[in-house]
């Protein structure tokens, strides 16, 4: 199924491009996101007079991103329960950490997380990837540490600027 790139997509293509992806791709999530337009003929015509707008939002969206970078802190602190070798009990998974930056008042989505290794299921630090834009990425680092039972108080959580 051909689409119309209206912005930068990693590993897919730039702005005004014509690509070929997958039917349920382009119809669930690029086309529905605003990221993409089906690949017709009056589409076609229609993005290339509008290029030059598409490039200025493009390049807006990509300005607000570096912005929203520079709010970011450098480590993360999570306090979770663990056993005896450091294993946890449960895993800290992107949504935890978009929950912890959103309640710091930063607007980072679960789908801006880049977790390579998957959910940390181990005490110490771990690096992760914040990716707000194709071209703004930044490393967080992720500190868990064992949680400190006190007479059933909850999960300890703090932001290290």
């Amino acid at each position: 199924m051909e689409i119309i790139l209206l912005e930068n997509i990693q590993n897919l293509g730039e702005l005004g491009d014509v690509v070929r992806v997958r039917s349920g791709y382009a119809r669930n999530y690029l086309v529905p996101q605003g990221k993409a337009a089906w690949a017709t003929d009056d589409a076609k015509a229609q993005v290339e007079s509008r290029r030059k707008e598409l490039a200025k939002l493009d390049s807006e969206r990509m300005d607000a991103a570096k912005a929203k970078i520079d709010l970011l802190p450098e480590s993360v602190t999570v306090a979770r329960r663990a056993g005896e070798e450091g294993r946890l009990f449960g895993s800290v998974s992107a949504i935890d950490i978009a929950e912890l930056l959103q309640n710091a008042e930063l607007a980072i989505q679960r789908s801006e997380i880049d977790m390579p290794k998957g959910s940390i299921k181990e005490l110490g630090e771990h690096e992760i990837q914040i990716i707000l834009h194709p071209q703004v990425r930044q490393s967080l680092k992720v500190v868990v540490t064992a949680e400190q039972v006190e007479d059933g108080e909850g999960v300890e959580e703090e932001i290290i600027a």
